[in-house]
């Protein structure tokens, strides 16, 4: 292995390692209130991830909300067994590490880059996991993203039904996701709620507590006033937690350890 990429595993590793340890991110300094704010959000869309219909809804919901752009862009990036934790689930951390490889060049060093993929994730304490984050306190500002346990079917096909629940769940979990990497320490309340279940995320909020809300306002992370909502964007605001607890074709889901 290049000394190059030695260096650059190393660096990610460690970030997974202290991702899982730590509960609350530590905010970042010298910038704007403490806060790092995006120059865009990137969501790169996984060659192999077929049913996107959800994409579209939840580049809306998220422009609705955040100062910086949303844009999207597909990418190919080969996945091998090296990097699987079990015989059908990837490690988070080898999955992240070599999408922060592959874009490494992309873009501004302050744009917000997550990975969307159909595989589903594994972190070495947790059964598995929705989506993880890294880079709130380093050059990397990365989040990865399965739609394995959020999609209402079967993410390696095309369809129509569900994009709205999918959008929803992946909303949630990405906006929650730049507060952290922005470096937001609040506890774990609101949108920031930890879910260990589908039901879990489902169930909370889609929205920031007033306090939090008030400090990524002024960092200029959100919003002021959400844009109006457009006719492919998710009604966040009127989405009912019970409208999103349906059947899936996962089976049913436990608490992770």
């Amino acid at each position: 292995m290049r000394p190059g990429a030695c260096r650059l595993w190393l660096a990610a590793a460690w970030l997974f390692a202290c991702t899982l340890a730590a509960p609350a991110e530590q905010p970042l300094h010298g910038v704007s209130g403490g806060l790092l704010a995006p120059a865009e959000i990137v969501l790169y869309i996984h060659s192999d991830l077929k049913s996107t219909d959800f994409v579209q809804p939840l580049v809306c919901a998220l422009q609705r909300v955040l100062v910086a752009p949303v844009t999207t862009q597909t990418i190919v990036l080969p996945l091998g067994s090296e990097l699987l934790a079990t015989p059908t689930q990837f490690d988070v951390g080898r999955v992240a590490t070599r999408f922060i490889q592959a874009t490494a060049a992309d873009r501004d060093p302050t744009s917000f880059k997550y990975l969307l993929l159909p595989f589903d994730l594994k972190a070495e304490s947790l059964r598995y996991v929705f989506a993880t984050s890294f880079g709130n306190t380093t050059s990397f500002h990365v989040g990865v993203v399965s739609t394995a346990r959020l999609d209402v079917d079967d993410p390696r096909r095309s369809h129509h039904q569900g994009s709205e629940i999918t959008a929803m769940r992946a909303y949630k979990l990405i906006l929650k996701s730049i507060a952290r990497v922005a470096g937001l320490g609040s506890p774990d309340a609101c949108i920031l709620a930890f879910p260990r279940s589908l039901d879990e995320l489902d169930r909370k909020s889609p929205e920031f507590c007033a306090g939090d809300r008030t400090i990524l306002v002024a960092a200029g992370i959100l919003k002021a006033e959400p844009a109006p909502e457009g006719k492919d964007c998710v009604a966040v605001s009127q989405r009912a937690p019970s409208a999103l607890r349906i059947a899936t074709t996962h089976g049913p889901y436990r608490a992770p350890n």
